[in-house]
């Protein structure tokens, strides 16, 4: 079943040969953009520029004047024109065996009657031949792992190599979720903007990144479901195998009416949807810097269940925030067992008090050995499940945190660790230097809160799964 799944929509994800019908060499047009696209990724196969009224290349590429001029059997094709032809050109595309296309134009569904009728041809002529069809209305996908952009972003190709794979039925959001994850230092796999989802649909989706070898973690932007029995069904089956992730917005009456005008989206009720994705195992999100910095931390392992955290900091403020947010959200702070808080007190300042959270003021900040000396006492407690430290960074004008002897101290209790790195994003080294080793960075108070809570959610959502024998 996987293998078929995967074959399917290999034509999308790892097609051999690309088309980019209306490529040109006018840098004010789309077409412009989606061949350059293609060609910036470093595609490795054969690349087709088609335009009638080009001359013998575009951007360098042998150009071809009509789709009935390309060789049989190239695989996917990229529509980069308006919204009147796409219906013959992906008639002329299915008649040269193409099985999988990427269309960019507007003026479908989501403009009312007539576009609703000029879709579902679109999607009688794709389903004749098992053809499958992004858009339309979208930016287009990306699999960073093929070398893929099938987008008119080229700076979508530039996004590092990871596990997180992202779908959203907005473009602009989808913009906002990948600008999220690489902030967070972390990768990509594979990148789906659905658009008016003529005949893929999230249902399709994560079937597919659930079989993907590639891809580790699912992440959705939802703002109206077609076949919501049909998604929630595949959805709990792919959520038993990976995480997901859904960020779902369109419930009051002006955004309803804007998701419907923009991908012809039919929200619901809060409520239906929060129930809805609980029961399929899903983890709801309330934001988008929940979602990237969520992602990130499962996306690194720690998918483990929280099971109470150890914090120790120099500067009480974020820490005070971290532990109302935890708290507040069913995360446990253990008391310290009465050897292990012995021993700490041995070491720290005279006027700090052993406990959890542990607060060892400015000592630790110039003497970041105590954060080590007491995260490995802690993290031998048995029902502390992760350790978080709290540290302000000097950003390379004071000391840095000792990142890889405390992934160590995780690695040796197999339990994941994290730090609040406290810094602006501009002097964020010291967070890549970190997560290379293996260490969750988050930096701000508020994410490193949520994140947590997130994962301890995350533990009982699988916990229920079980419990229910999925």
């Amino acid at each position: 079943m996987a293998s078929e799944v995967l074959e399917r929509f290999r034509p999308l994800f790892q097609p051999r040969s690309v088309a980019v019908v209306g490529a040109t060499d006018n840098a004010f047009k789309l077409g412009f953009h989606a061949l350059a696209a293609v060609t910036s990724a470093g595609f490795e196969g054969e690349i087709y520029p088609v335009n009638p009224r080009a001359g013998d290349e575009i951007q360098g590429q042998r150009a071809y004047h009509s789709i009935s001029e390309l060789p049989q059997g190239v695989e996917l094709f990229v529509y980069a024109i308006p919204e009147k032809a796409v219906v013959p050109a992906v008639r002329e595309a299915v008649e040269r065996g193409g099985r999988a296309g990427v269309i960019f134009a507007g003026g479908f569904r989501e403009t009312g009657p007539e576009g609703v009728t000029l879709q579902e041809e679109l999607v009688r002529i794709a389903d004749s031949v098992d053809m499958k069809l992004i858009g339309p209305n979208c930016i287009g996908l990306v699999n960073v792992d093929a070398n893929l952009n099938a987008t008119f972003a080229s700076p979508l190709a530039e996004f590092p190599q990871g596990n997180i794979s992202a779908v959203s039925q907005s473009g602009g959001m989808g913009n906002v979720m990948l600008n999220g994850i690489i902030e967070e230092g972390v990768g990509m796999s594979k990148f789906v903007s659905i658009g008016n989802r003529a005949n893929v649909k999230f249902a399709d989706m994560v079937e597919y990144l659930a079989e993907d070898p590639e891809t580790g973690v699912i992440c959705l932007f939802i703002e109206g479901l077609d076949e919501g029995a049909v998604f929630l069904e595949k959805a709990r089956r792919a959520s038993r195998k990976k995480p997901i992730l859904v960020y779902n917005r369109g419930y009051t009456e002006k955004s309803a009416q804007t998701a419907l005008s923009h991908t012809g989206s039919v929200a619901s009720s809060e409520a239906v949807y929060h129930g809805a994705f609980q029961q399929a195992g899903l983890l709801q999100v309330c934001s988008s810097q929940e979602m990237a910095a969520t992602a990130k931390a499962l996306s690194m392992g720690a998918s483990l269940p929280v099971n109470g955290v150890f914090m120790s900091t120099h500067t009480a403020g974020p820490a005070v925030v971290i532990s109302d947010i935890c708290e507040r959200g069913g995360v446990r702070f253990p008391e310290l067992e009465p050897d292990i808080a012995r021993a700490i007190g041995e070491f720290i300042p005279t006027h700090a008090l052993p406990r959890n959270p542990l607060d060892v003021f400015a000592f630790a900040w110039t003497d970041p050995s105590l954060y080590l000396r007491s995260t490995d006492l802690a993290l031998s407690q048995e029902d502390i499940g992760c350790a978080v430290a709290v540290f302000v960074s000097g950003a390379g004008s004071g000391p840095a945190f000792p990142a890889r002897e405390y992934a160590e101290i995780g690695r040796k209790y197999g339990k994941p660790v994290f730090i609040c790195l406290i810094a602006p994003a501009s002097f964020m080294d010291e967070m890549q230097d970190a997560q290379r080793e293996g260490v969750i960075v988050l930096n701000t108070p508020e994410k490193m809160g949520e994140t947590l809570v997130n994962l301890n959610r995350f533990a009982s959502l699988r916990a229920s799964q079980e419990g229910n024998g999925d």
